[in-house]
């Protein structure tokens, strides 16, 4: 076809051009494809449909409240090292966000963050269980001299609210932490679920009672199994 045709001699250049690219893309509907375009056309299609119906469907984080509040007096551990979080995207406050714990919290650990497995929400075992490295780096620093692990050291967990849930922490095995106890009062309380519900820990003493403590908030994402923790940079 002559794209050229029925243009008069004389016509602005300008429009001349936006006319031939009109044409052009109105004849587009007319022309017989080859087969091996077609089908490359069509697979072209397919890839982008995938592309994005899977973003569609990409799990999103539920919106938590973000209470205001933090201890004046908190300080991290020098030389803390980033904790493991199972998904880089997540990226908590240094000190715990609870209003009720202000002025209290002193020494506090960096936030680290547990998917919780079957055997954690599970009533028969009681108790929540911790990634040894984690424990290594969050707890152990803030630990006193006279303060054995092994033994099980009394300790008061609170909620993003400031409930307060009495625990023991220990360690068995020399390799095995845990919290037990109240753990499973907790775990009621807030309906947890194994896989779903992802709980941010920050160990930390007590300014008022010298305690070594703990905050535990949870989230819930649309995750039905383990997923690899990654590592904050």
């Amino acid at each position: 076809m002559d794209k050229s045709k029925g243009i008069e001699n004389g016509y602005p250049e300008e429009y001349r051009e936006q006319y031939l690219a009109a044409l052009t893309v109105a004849s587009f509907k007319y022309e017989k494809l080859s087969n091996e375009t077609a089908l490359a056309l069509n697979g072209l299609k397919t890839k982008i449909v995938r592309q994005v119906r899977a973003k569609r469907n990409k799990p999103k984080a539920l919106k938590e409240p973000n209470p205001t509040g933090g201890s004046v007096n908190a300080q991290n551990l020098p030389g803390t090292p980033s904790l493991c979080l199972p998904l880089s995207s997540y990226f908590p406050p240094d000190i715990p966000p609870v209003a009720r714990l202000n002025g209290l919290i002193g020494r506090c650990s960096k936030p680290f963050e547990k998917q919780l497995t079957e055997s954690d929400v599970k009533v028969s075992q009681c108790r929540l269980s911790l990634n040894k490295s984690d424990v290594q780096n969050a707890v152990m620093p803030l630990l006193k001299k006279e303060e054995d692990s092994t033994d099980g050291i009394p300790v008061k967990t609170y909620d993003a609210n400031g409930k307060e849930y009495p625990m023991t922490f220990i360690t068995w095995s020399s390799k095995f932490h845990v919290l037990k106890e109240g753990w499973m009062k907790f775990c009621t309380d807030h309906s947890l679920l194994a896989h779903q519900d992802f709980v941010t820990l920050w160990a930390f003493r007590n300014l008022q009672t010298g305690d070594l403590s703990f905050v535990i908030t949870s989230r819930r994402l649309e995750v039905f199994e383990a997923i690899k923790r990654k590592r904050l940079n």
